[in-house]
């Protein structure tokens, strides 16, 4: 082999976009943010799209406006409630509102200014008789007409200032005592005690007499609550307490005097207390608030009232509540926040599995095809669950026991068949976990699909034939009858028809699941461009059309890639990568070269080299272009995406040093060569299949140019070509590591050995030996000298990695 130069990071291609269809690949343009990238944007849109549809699936379905019924009229259709309500009980809540406005005494209040009012007035009617009288020079004791005729012009004046009216009688008593001030004194007294005492009219406080009251002094704000007997006094019942109180601070004033304060005062005296409706209205108004409403529960499916049925108040109640929930702005916001939380749910999934599943991929392919299977199941259960609704109206029992039925373990098995174990245990709790939410009581059922996912998976953990999905679907069949016997056991008691029924759909529910899983199969690889275990073996079948093309068309490159293929196939099991995708690769890494078989050595027999009349530019573009026809041609019979990346990078970015050396031998100018232009384009291998590929390549084509292909110069050969090929960073971006390579080595060096062994060369009679001494081919003089310098490049001392 050629001696090859290391590779610049700077100068390695980029990885190239997964195959998908054009239109995908420029759903989103990269400058829209360019620190996310484009890959980025796609992740973000689809993790959006799979969130909005499980949402869209999963979030309470909107209800169908309501007819605006009323008490009494009849109803146009059933009403059904979607989900647990909760109905207002009016005659409970009204109940608890009496209760609250029976506790809720009225308010009166007080004026505690009124004694000072009255008493204002009153000493400035006294005062203004008093001056009046001393001004004429009169007194009580003076009689006459002229007198009376005084009194009778000053009474207008004297009734104005002090508010009321007195009557005649009474003012000519109190002219007579000359308007004296202790009789003011203690009138003032008087009006002082029964207005802080309080004087309440007639029809003051309520009827029937409240059980209390609360007494609210103003200005000052004061409140107490007072039970009967309350301490008003009643302004028609004033003259006995007003005697009372005046006998017992009258002091030394005569019985007569004490008479004509009691007639003054009851006269001067009004209700300082009155009855303040709009407090007592707004209080009362706050206490009723304060009351919670009384509710009863309503049920999921409980029929709220049928159609042609009169309304009662408690049905319209209950149409009430659910109109309540079922507002489109409540719809909006419900709908939100579940595509919040089914964002937040498959977005943290994602990077989990990002982070902890070795064999996770984060192919955007793969990625779709998750999302596809998470929304197709989504939308699978829900169509049972509507199907299960449906039957319920007629048969109860079938429309309870069908979500046994369901084939929750068909994402699973899909993901695990198409993306590996890891990823499937990922997609069974994911799964299980959005079944279950359709449901009433959702962690019960979640147990029985998630042990269904489970065992979906591991029917299918070594799934090489069609009819291994047949039996994972009976695997699943079996754990779906043990667990629902577990939940009716549980449930007990119960009837056998109940547990037949759920027994037969449980059973049902598997096998449906395996014939599912093997319809979609195919579709899944035609689809993604993927390649099942079982793809594989259908493609290992050495009478498909490409390889037998391969095999009449390139004979020397259809031997070659057996060979590859046994040498891959071996070592992909001894380093835990997938042997039949290592060999269907290896079958069909070379097949760019049917379109111009003549130009590569190991199909040149008998005739000439045609690089010979080219040029060495030419002879590198037609030596590099056999990987980009190849991948096509993958593409074209629907190989597989896996197939389709291993032969685009099965030569990595290899350096094709014959013809470079030859270009610059011919080149007048020989700086004008560039090495870039004799390299393969890449990208380099990414997985250990590729990198398997690529090692196989090149140990087989350099093993054929053994002369004495001994075990010691294999070896050496095979050591040296993995040297080679590690230092020149093809395998930096694959997962192999340095214990692999050990591996690697020690199985292709045990099947080179098989393929370039020795055999005994038999003895042939004398007679024979002469007759046919033309098949003794001696070999030529060129190939002797190729032998010795084989056997000296042998013993050369080779830089080895790690081997002794």
């Amino acid at each position: 082999m050629a001696e090859r130069e290391p590779v610049s990071p700077s100068s390695r291609p980029a990885r190239g976009r997964p195959g998908l269809p054009a239109w995908l690949t420029r759903l989103v343009p990269p400058r829209f943010h360019p620190s996310l990238g484009w890959d980025g944007w796609r992740k973000l849109l689809l993790l959006a799209g799979l969130s909005l549809v499980l949402a869209l699936f999963l979030a309470p379905p909107p209800q169908r406006p309501l007819h605006h019924y009323q008490v009494g009229q009849i109803a146009r259709e059933d009403v059904k409630a979607p989900q647990d309500l909760l109905a207002e009980d009016a005659d409970t809540t009204a109940k608890r509102q009496q209760e609250a406005l029976a506790q809720v005494p009225p308010v009166l209040d007080l004026d505690e200014e009124a004694a000072e009012h009255i008493n204002e007035r009153l000493h400035r009617a006294m005062a203004f008789m008093r001056e009046q009288l001393q001004l004429l020079g009169a007194t009580g004791r003076t009689s006459g007409s002229a007198y009376q005729e005084l009194l009778e012009k000053l009474k207008p004046e004297f009734d104005r200032l002090l508010g009321v009216s007195l009557p005649g009688p009474t003012f000519l008593l109190l002219a007579r005592e000359d308007f004296a001030p202790a009789l003011e004194a203690l009138a003032k007294r008087l009006v002082e005690e029964f207005c802080r005492q309080g004087v309440i009219g007639p029809r003051t406080l309520p009827t029937p007499e409240p059980k209390e009251i609360t007494l609210r002094r103003l200005p000052s704000r004061k409140e107490q609550v007072l039970t009967p007997p309350f301490p008003f006094v009643e302004v028609d019942n004033l003259r006995q307490p007003v005697a009372k109180v005046c006998r017992e601070i009258g002091g030394t004033l005569s019985p007569a005097d004490r008479w004509l304060v009691c007639d003054l005062v009851q006269f001067l005296l009004t209700p300082n207390v009155t009855l303040n409706l709009a407090e007592t209205q707004e209080r009362r108004q706050a206490a009723v608030r304060q009351v919670k409403p009384a509710f009863f529960p309503v049920k999921r499916g409980e029929l709220l009232v049928r159609a042609g049925e009169r309304l009662t108040p408690n049905h319209l109640a209950k149409i009430q509540a659910l109109s309540r929930v079922s507002s489109p702005r409540r719809q909006v916001v419900i709908f939100f926040g579940v595509f919040v939380s089914f964002t937040l749910l498959v977005g943290i999934s994602y990077h989990l599995a990002r982070l902890s599943l070795k064999r996770f991929s984060t192919q955007f392919r793969d990625l779709l095809f998750l999302a596809v299977l998470l929304a197709a199941h989504t939308g699978l259960c829900r169509l049972f669950l509507g199907l299960g609704e449906l039957l319920a109206a007629s048969r109860p029992e079938l429309g309870t026991h069908l979500v046994y039925g369901w084939p929750v373990a068909l994402a699973p098995i899909l993901a695990a068949l198409f993306l590996g174990l890891e990823t499937g245990l990922g997609v069974a709790f994911l799964s299980a976990t959005l079944a279950a939410l359709l449901l009433d009581k959702p962690f019960p059922i979640f147990l029985y699909f998630l042990s269904a996912g489970l065992v979906g998976i591991w029917g299918v953990r070594t799934c090489r034939q069609r009819a291994d999905l047949i039996r994972a679907g009976l695997a699943v069949a079996l754990v779906n009858l043990v667990m629902l016997t577990a939940f009716k056991l549980l449930d007990f008691p119960f009837t056998l028809k109940e547990l037949l029924l759920g027994q037969a759909l449980a059973i049902g529910g598997g096998v449906f699941t395996g014939i599912l899983a093997l319809g979609l199969t195919p579709l899944a690889e035609m689809g993604f461009r993927y390649s099942s275990n079982i793809r594989l073996l259908e493609l290992l079948n050495l009478d498909q059309p490409l390889l037998k093309e391969l095999m009449l068309v390139a004979p020397g490159t259809y031997h070659h890639s057996l060979v590859v293929g046994q040498m891959v196939e071996a070592a992909a099991a001894a380093i835990g990568a997938n042997p039949l995708l290592a060999k269907a690769a290896a079958y069909y890494h070379d097949i760019g070269k049917i379109k111009k078989p003549l130009y590569f050595v190991e199909n040149q027999i008998g005739v000439e080299n045609r690089h010979e009349k080219l040029a060495p530019s030419m002879s590198s573009l037609i030596l590099i272009a056999h990987v980009k026809e190849g991948a096509e041609l993958a593409r074209k019979h629907q190989l597989g995406e896996q197939i389709a990346d291993i032969i685009r990078q099965h030569h990595g970015t290899c350096f094709i040093s014959y013809f470079y050396q030859k270009a610059k031998a011919l080149a007048p100018d020989p700086s004008q060569v560039h090495m870039e232009d004799y390299r393969y384009p890449g990208p380099r291998p990414q997985t250990k299949e590729a990198g398997l590929v690529l090692i196989a390549d090149q140990l087989e084509a350099a093993s054929r140019t053994l002369t004495d292909p001994t075990p010691a110069r294999v070896t050496g050969m095979v050591q040296k070509i993995i040297n080679n090929i590690f230092a020149d960073g093809q395998l930096d971006e694959c997962e192999l590591t340095l214990k692999e390579l050990h591996l690697i080595a020690k199985h292709c060096i045990k099947v080179l050995n098989g393929i370039c062994h020795h055999r005994i060369q038999y003895p042939q009679p004398a007679e024979k030996t002469r007759a046919n001494d033309h098949l003794d081919k001696q070999p030529p003089a060129k190939d002797q000298a190729r032998a010795a310098n084989g056997a000296d490049k042998g013993r050369e001392d080779l830089k080895r990695l790690g081997m002794v």
